[in-house]
């Protein structure tokens, strides 16, 4: 459990309700939690899955492998069509894990998510798992800082690539949505009305949201 508070006298009493009822160990201030290290700095965090990103390198024996530049082949397309995988169970837990790892890597999300995409029927995909992999190993130490801002502008942006589907020539489209400079939504769809169908929506519901905080 992370407890936070206002002030350190706040902080103090919830732990004392806690003691009261339960049997708990205060472990001092906050370095790792669900897989996520954290430094803790006077105005701000650093949040790091290095340690996570090892584990699943490790598990997929990809840690000597040369790193990737970027993580997906920006002229490539998936096809579902092609020989199906041998080893289906290590596509779909290597890229079940992958999918908590977006949290801080938000660079992944997009590429993660079209490798779930094929989760059910993996066939030629083997090589984009691999290409995230590699990635991931040259940037498993790269984190995210957490600050505090006054900017609560929201800024959201669409896209569609006509077509770009190389098996049904639907189109893919999704969205980004921003509140300041941090990265705090994203989907894909197959059609474009729906990313800013989507789009909109999700601006709709952080408003609503930052109206209740």
């Amino acid at each position: 459990m992370v407890l936070t508070r206002s002030s350190n006298t706040l902080l103090q009493w919830i732990i004392d309700r806690l003691r009261a009822e339960f049997a708990i160990k205060d472990l001092g201030e906050l370095r790792f939690f669900l897989g996520i290290d954290v430094k803790c700095y006077p105005t701000d965090f650093y949040l790091s899955q290095q340690r996570y990103a090892d584990d699943i390198l490790e598990r997929a024996r990809m840690m000597n492998r040369k790193t990737a530049s970027t993580p997906i082949d920006a002229k490539g397309k998936l096809s579902a069509d092609g020989p199906l995988l041998e080893d289906t169970k290590t596509y779909r837990s290597i890229t079940g894990a992958l999918q908590y790892l977006t949290m801080m890597h938000t660079d992944l999300a997009f590429v993660v998510q079209q490798a779930c995409l094929h989760m059910h029927d993996p066939r030629v995909h083997q090589a984009l798992l691999k290409r995230i992999l590699c990635y991931v190993r040259g940037t498993s130490a790269m984190g995210l800082y957490i600050h505090g801002s006054h900017d609560l502008s929201i800024t959201a942006y669409s896209d569609a690539d006509w077509a770009g589907c190389p098996d049904t020539r639907r189109s893919a489209s999704g969205f980004y949505v921003f509140l300041g400079d941090a990265l705090v939504s994203w989907s894909s769809a197959e059609a474009e009305y729906l990313a800013v169908a989507n789009t909109a929506a999700e601006c709709i519901r952080l408003r609503q949201l930052l109206g209740e905080l």
